[in-house]
């Protein structure tokens, strides 16, 4: 029970900053950057609500019960798709924000590496059905910070500096960086627990994950309100 209240708490906040980027674009002209973050949100909404409850929904009703015996009564191989997917559109977000066309070029380049690599893993490893992939958990995150870091480094060396608090992709860095690095060591270790072998770390795991993913899209949601009121100040 205390696990589908910590997914419905994390599906709330997914959902308040979908809504919050969507009343945001609609009402502002953005860039694309921020249009294709509205639209990932959606996207992880979706996979969320729909992957994230369809094995809990096959293991309690009998209508979903001709899904028993197919790869939908567990999630692990969406999630380590969507993974991929999520990682690679951080790395193109901050990449997009590169202002050297020299390294944002190399930037790319690195992006390609680590989705060749992600697909090889999951291809060529037995874990792709059972639990999270560590390599591509670690060389996604490694990835991430270094583009944040770059990020970062590229307002202290701007104008920038004074309102980089009232850009969307300053709150994304924060929400983004928290995340990755606090989960995903997490769950490198996932596929050594469960709740047979350590109720323990599942419980924490459980609340960690939860807390981070609020902090997460709080910062996504107080990110659009932020940059509304101050697209209404102009």
């Amino acid at each position: 029970m205390s696990d589908s209240i910590n997914l419905i708490v994390i599906n709330l906040f997914e959902l308040i900053a979908a809504i919050a980027g969507t009343v945001y674009i609609s009402r502002y002209q953005v860039d694309r950057s921020t249009r294709y973050l509205v639209f990932f949100l959606w996207l992880n909404v979706f996979v969320e609500v729909v992957f994230g409850w369809l094995p809990t929904f096959v293991e309690i009703f009998n209508s979903f019960k001709f899904l028993e015996d197919t790869i939908f009564a567990r999630n692990k191989w969406i999630y380590n798709t969507f993974e991929v997917v999520s990682s690679l559109f951080y790395l193109l977000y901050f990449a997009n924000l590169i202002e050297s066309n020299k390294n944002k070029k190399i930037g790319l380049n690195i992006i390609a590496i680590y989705v060749i690599f992600s697909v090889f893993n999951l291809a060529f490893s037995d874990v792709f059905f059972t639990s999270s992939s560590a390599p591509n958990s670690i060389f996604g995150t490694l990835l991430l910070v270094l583009f944040i870091m770059y990020f970062y480094f590229q307002i202290l060396q701007s104008d920038e500096i004074l309102n980089f608090y009232k850009t969307i992709p300053f709150y994304v860095s924060i929400g983004a960086l928290v995340f990755h690095l606090i989960v995903n060591p997490i769950f490198i270790y996932e596929q050594y627990y469960s709740n047979t072998v350590s109720p323990e770390f599942v419980r924490i795991f459980l609340t960690i994950l939860t807390i981070v993913n609020i902090f997460m899209y709080s910062c996504y949601t107080i990110g659009f309100l932020v940059c509304s009121k101050r697209n209404k100040s102009y």
